[in-house]
């Protein structure tokens, strides 16, 4: 009877044989797309038509064919022509890389447009397209090599589908392409200018669901809310009114009594507002779960029409960046600052600068990394 024993190891060593193949291949092609596009003579090539040619001129010098004369006549005048058509071919050959949106969701899925630019009547069926892919926050770098036909006389658009993973900038370049020529005989290359930005704004359907009336301790001073529609200043004086003042601020019973517009003058307690810490320390994987959280929780508040004061630690600057989120636009353009900064590795530095550079605030709100994973803690300041 077989041996069903070394049958079994057979395959288990022949199934861990292929994927150990699987991903050297996998290793190899990562270096090869990590070294830059360069000009190549393809000596293969040039090797075979140098062996058709010795083949020809040896046919014709013993039949004496007007056929193999012909023949030998093309083969001879093809590299000639060929250059001439690739000097031609190399200036017109252009790339234009264009983001068609520049603002995407996390884990949504974009589409790259390559815009293959070819004024002349020569084609070629290899050219080559460095595409690097960068993550300027994380600083996290990929990229890729796209062969692709260039037709003669025209201009059309190749789509490359993206799928946005991380939050951040993610910055595509084209540094550099290689034109091939007809006969593939050398590779040839052209420096370009292609760049395109797509900011990447955190997935607030992913966001975790926090209970926001835990966060009532997170409101400085008298812990109250500023919201759109409520007034929690306090009345200095009244005055009359001055073209320019609000309605709002009339006091109409007294504007009644004196016959003439009366206004509040107020004093405003902007420092009543929810103030949310937003921590940029840990791996690239923990602030890109921070990030997430604080954008679902601001927005939670600007859907309550809550105002927020967003700050975040600056290493560059060595100082707390503070704004000022009264609705989603402002929030984007604060994520958009907040994705040049470094991510620094003390999580404890952050509140003891809060304590020596805000010592008004005697609570916030601080988004970190607490037991594996993001979350809002309130913070009490002594």
């Amino acid at each position: 009877m077989p041996d069903l024993k070394n049958k079994t190891e057979y395959r288990f060593l022949s199934k861990e044989w292929r994927q150990s193949l699987k991903l050297r291949k996998e290793e190899k092609e990562r270096e090869r797309l990590k070294k830059p596009l360069k000009t190549t003579v393809h000596i293969t090539r040039i090797t075979a038509y140098l062996f058709q040619l010795a083949i020809i001129i040896a046919m014709y010098d013993f039949l004496r064919n007007h056929f193999l004369m012909l023949c030998l006549s093309i083969v001879i005048a093809l590299p000639v022509l060929d250059v001439v058509t690739f000097f031609f071919l190399y200036r017109s050959a252009g790339v234009k890389l264009i983001a068609p949106e520049k603002e995407v969701q996390k884990n949504s899925i974009g589409f790259l447009c390559l815009e293959l630019i070819n004024k002349s009547l020569v084609a070629t069926f290899d050219y080559c397209i460095k595409l690097d892919v960068e993550n300027t926050f994380y600083n996290d770098m990929s990229g890729m090599v796209l062969s692709l036909p260039l037709r003669a006389r025209s201009d059309y658009k190749e789509n490359i589908p993206v799928k946005y993973s991380m939050n951040g900038i993610y910055k595509f370049s084209i540094p550099c392409v290689t034109v091939r020529d007809m006969l593939g005989f050398i590779s040839l290359k052209k420096k370009t200018d292609c760049v395109a930005e797509v900011h990447v704004l955190p997935d607030q359907e992913h966001a975790g669901k926090l209970d926001m009336t835990d966060m009532s301790k997170g409101m400085t001073e008298s812990e109250e809310t500023l919201k759109r529609g409520h007034d929690f200043s306090d009345v200095s004086d009244v005055r009359e009114y001055i073209p320019g003042d609000k309605l709002m601020s009339i006091h109409w019973k007294l504007s009644a009594k004196r016959d003439i517009l009366m206004v509040k003058d107020r004093v405003s307690m902007s420092d009543q507002q929810m103030v949310i810490l937003v921590e940029l320390c840990g791996s690239d994987e923990e602030v890109d779960e921070i990030l997430t959280l604080a954008y679902g929780v601001v927005s939670t508040f600007i859907r309550e029409q809550t105002y927020v004061r967003l700050l975040w630690w600056s290493e560059g600057n060595f100082a707390f960046v503070e704004k000022q989120i009264m609705n989603r636009e402002n929030l984007k353009d604060s994520f958009s600052e907040i994705y040049y900064e470094k991510i620094y590795s003390d999580s404890e530095k952050t509140k003891g600068y809060m304590r020596s550079i805000k010592p008004e605030l005697k609570a916030y709100v601080n988004i970190c990394m607490r037991d594996g994973e993001a979350d809002a803690v309130v913070v009490e300041q002594d």
